[in-house]
């Protein structure tokens, strides 16, 4: 088996810079646990004199990431770019059709086009990764996909969305206004500084339901409209009535089966204060 392992980074965001920053450091530690020398090969951004942590190798830098693609030596591709189509699918498609592994955390991409990415990945013999694009931390994709693969689950529901969170969370805390917690949130990284709004709309925990449902209820990734509805418009006064009840405001998404047809929904919720976040991350 191959001892070296060559990987390209696509897209320095907040993720992609995180985990070029993890690649760079912990080399030592992935191969005592592994076996494997990794080697970055390749990254790529929009900006590569942007201001970050570390200081990015040019010499490994492209600029247009399919070029990458051409030096034919990567064995896994990052994708973090976060769009679902555009480049992060071209990306994406042409590295499985060239024989690369693809790891992304990109639930936009997943949710639109996952089905045909994994069709694509089955067909040229790689590993498209997507564990990171919901919960990553618990892990709950991996927990479906091989922990529950006998079970029959008819309905999951959960909190998916960090940044809506924490800013329900803050606002309730503090007291505070919705528009000044999300500005604390981007301060802290807790929320994308130039737009949030896929977060706050929804759109972001629908795209990581969508993904859920398909590998729950083992059904194509669907494509029908469903209610989403974000938190843009709730404020303090708001959790303070929910509060008099012992109910806090929660952005839940809820994917379940009710006579064999599918119902996904995203939109705040009322939830009883003694309901844990884990508890509400079972099926």
């Amino acid at each position: 088996m191959k001892k070296n392992i060559n990987i390209a980074v696509v897209g320095l965001g907040q993720i992609g810079n995180y985990l070029l920053n993890e690649l760079n450091a912990k080399k030592k530690d992935i191969e005592l646990k592994t076996g494997k020398k990794i080697k970055v090969v390749a990254i790529s951004a929009k900006n590569p004199n942007k201001k970050r942590k570390f200081k990015i190798n040019k010499n490994i830098f492209y600029k247009n990431p399919l070029d990458i693609i051409k030096k034919n030596n990567t064995d896994i591709l990052f994708e973090a770019i976060g769009s679902s189509d555009g480049m992060s699918k071209k990306i994406v498609e042409l590295s499985l059709k060239n024989k690369i592994h693809v790891i992304t955390p990109n639930k936009a991409l997943i949710a639109k086009h996952g089905d045909y990415l994994s069709l694509l990945a089955e067909k040229y013999k790689v590993n498209l990764e997507f564990e990171a694009s919901v919960a990553g931390g618990i892990p709950i994709i991996r927990t479906i996909k091989e922990g529950l693969a006998t079970n029959k689950i008819s309905k999951i529901y959960g909190i998916l969305n960090g940044t809506c969170n924490y800013i329900l969370s803050e606002m309730e805390n503090t007291k505070d206004s919705f528009s000044n917690v999300l500005k604390k949130a981007q301060k802290l990284g807790y929320a994308e500084p130039g737009n949030p709004k896929l977060d706050l709309n929804g759109y972001d925990a629908f795209a990581k339901v969508r993904i859920l449902s398909s590998l729950a209820f083992n059904k194509n990734i669907s494509k029908h409209k469903c209610l989403v509805e974000g938190i843009e418009n709730i404020d303090f006064k708001d959790i303070n009535i929910a509060n008099q009840f012992n109910f806090r405001i929660k952005l839940l998404g809820i994917t379940e089966l009710i006579n064999n047809k599918l119902f996904e929904r995203v939109h705040p919720c009322l939830v009883k204060k003694k309901i844990l976040t884990l508890e509400m991350l079972t099926v």
